[in-house]
Order: C-alpha cells, then sequence, then structure tokens
C-alpha cells in the first residue's frame, strides 16, 4: 500500500532581523529567504492556502503554503517582498482585538512585562490575583473567562507606561493601511481568534464567540477574511467542538500543530501546520518528520 504526501503548511511569528520586545522570537529576514530557496532548489512549490483548498487532490507534498500568526508589523516588508517580487500569496492569520494597534494580546503583555520590570516583582503581583501562580505558570493556571481582566491589572501595577502609550509609541502590530496594502498585492487574511487564548480550554459558545468576533472586525474594517481559523498555541478545541465550529462559522479549513487521525487529508477540514523559525536542525526535523507520521497513521488506519 503506497504511502500518500500531502501539501504542508508552514508557519512563523516573525520574519525580521530585530525581534520586537512583544515577541522576541522567530528568524532573519536572510535565513527566512535561505529556506526557501533551498526548499526551491529541492523541488519544492509554494501555494497559497486558498489554491490548495480548492483544488483537492491536485497537489502532493512537494507543495508548500506560508502563513505568518498574530499580524506583526515587523513583517510588513518581507510581505510585501513576497508578494511583489516573488509573487507569492502567504497568508496572515490575525488577531481581531490586535487589528490597527487596538489592544495587545495577553499572551503579548507576558511577553513583555519582564523587558520592563523583574519577573520576581511581577510574579508576587500574579500571586495576589492568582495564588500560587507565578510568571512561569500563570497560563496554565489563569482561566480563559478571566484572563484579560487579571493581566490587565497586573500590567497597571508593574508597567510603567499604559498600553495605549505602548501601542501608540511602538505600534507593534499591521496598520490597516498597512493591511490594506498587503491585500492589494495577493496577501491573504485568516481568523486567528479575537484574544488569542487556548481553544482547548473554551466552551463552544467561547469558542464560537471568539471567531465571530474576530470577523466582525475584518468585516467592519472591510479586510477580505479567508474561512481559515489558526488555532492560538496550536491547540485545538475538542472534535465535537471543532465539527459545529466548522459547520456554524462555514469554515473551509481549522490548523493546529499536532498529529491526529486524517490530519492534512482531502477532503477532510483538519490541517496540521510546521513551524520553521527555530533552528536549522529543528526545523529540518520538523519538516521531514511531521508529514511521515501523518503518513503513517494514515496507512494504519487505512486513510487514502
Amino acid at each position: 500500500m503506497k504511502i500518500a504526501t500531502s501539501p504542508q503548511v508552514l508557519y512563523y511569528h516573525i520574519v525580521a532581523d530585530k525581534f520586537p520586545d512583544i515577541y522576541p522570537h522567530g528568524i532573519s529576514v536572510s535565513n527566512f529567504f535561505k529556506q526557501l530557496k533551498q526548499l526551491q532548489r529541492q523541488g519544492y512549490s509554494i501555494r497559497s492556502l486558498t489554491e490548495i483548498l480548492s483544488a483537492p487532490g491536485r497537489f502532493s507534498g512537494k507543495d508548500l503554503a506560508l502563513t505568518f500568526d498574530d499580524g506583526f508589523a515587523v513583517n510588513y516588508p518581507v510581505l510585501m517582498y513576497l508578494a511583489k517580487e516573488y509573487n507569492l500569496k502567504p497568508t496572515l492569520f490575525l488577531i481581531g482585538k490586535c487589528i490597527d494597534n487596538q489592544e495587545i494580546a495577553w499572551n503579548h503583555k507576558l511577553l513583555l512585562m519582564p523587558h520592563y520590570c523583574p519577573a520576581e516583582k511581577i510574579s508576587a503581583v500574579i500571586d495576589k490575583y492568582v495564588p500560587g501562580a507565578n510568571l512561569k505558570t500563570f497560563f496554565s493556571r489563569i482561566t480563559m473567562k478571566t484572563k484579560d481582566e487579571i493581566i490587565n491589572a497586573v500590567w497597571k501595577e508593574v508597567m510603567p507606561f499604559s498600553e495605549s502609550a505602548y501601542l501608540k509609541k511602538f505600534k507593534p502590530y499591521l496598520s490597516y493601511n498597512q493591511l490594506s496594502s498587503l491585500h492589494k498585492a495577493g496577501v491573504e487574511f485568516g481568523l486567528h481568534s479575537w484574544s488569542h487564548p487556548d481553544f482547548s480550554r473554551l466552551t463552544y459558545l467561547e469558542a464560537y464567540t471568539e471567531l465571530d468576533l474576530c470577523l466582525q472586525k475584518m468585516e467592519e474594517l472591510s479586510l477580505p477574511c479567508k474561512r481559515f481559523f489558526a488555532y492560538p498555541y496550536g491547540r485545538p478545541a475538542s472534535d465535537e467542538i471543532e465539527t459545529k465550529l466548522i459547520k456554524n462559522m462555514r469554515l473551509t479549513a481549522t490548523f493546529g500543530i499536532s498529529y491526529k487521525i486524517g490530519d492534512n487529508r482531502f477532503p477532510y477540514s483538519r490541517w496540521q501546520r510546521t513551524n520553521m523559525e527555530g533552528r536549522k536542525l529543528t526545523n529540518r526535523e520538523q519538516f521531514l518528520i511531521m508529514p511521515w507520521l501523518r503518513s503513517i497513521k494514515a496507512l494504519r488506519y487505512n486513510f487514502q
């Protein structure tokens, strides 16, 4: 029995030579383009998500799609260059509340705080609101219902400036004008939720509201949005909730980063992505091993 291969979806957060303090992780511009050139030399073709998802069975493991999460402004030059010089159409998965620098996502606030305040002080303040929690354990101890309220309270106690002052000065997210320019250049937009929660810890109503608010924001700004949804942190909702979301939000596909039966196979709508912003060896392992594991699962469970 032949093991079939399907297209891979690669994802990045930051492609820049200087990473912003709001998200100090990513890949340099030179290494990013080295990746692309190496992949193209090895016979891979880069497609848009729309192209891949609209033509089931037409593409193979030699076809790739590029995606970027969160909507950071520092990616703007690279995205425009990809669209104009390479004629590529990456997909941006946007956080609704962050579009046009309206608010900072709660997880980005957690990354930002240690740049301006000692971790010990932050942990002490966190402990006031979530007894027993600290900076390292806050994510797992906080409930998704209270995450924004509590992180905002912590911010006010430890940060030397307001959220609005930071946004006004640094403008970490793509502006409306930048997003409009990217759209005109062919870049696609997808959903990455309203507030970047962990969907594995949400009820159906909470999950639906997250997607609905994000979609409403994009419609309000007249930003065309594909019905693609990338799970924050790559953590999917339960199968029951995901099935309802796909139906009621009319989602074309959802994207995580795990391994499940039927992943990345047509006509299934569940897809998994590969992180390519780590070290060279890690990227290579992810790129080669993940599709192999999916193929083995498909073979074992007779998915063809």
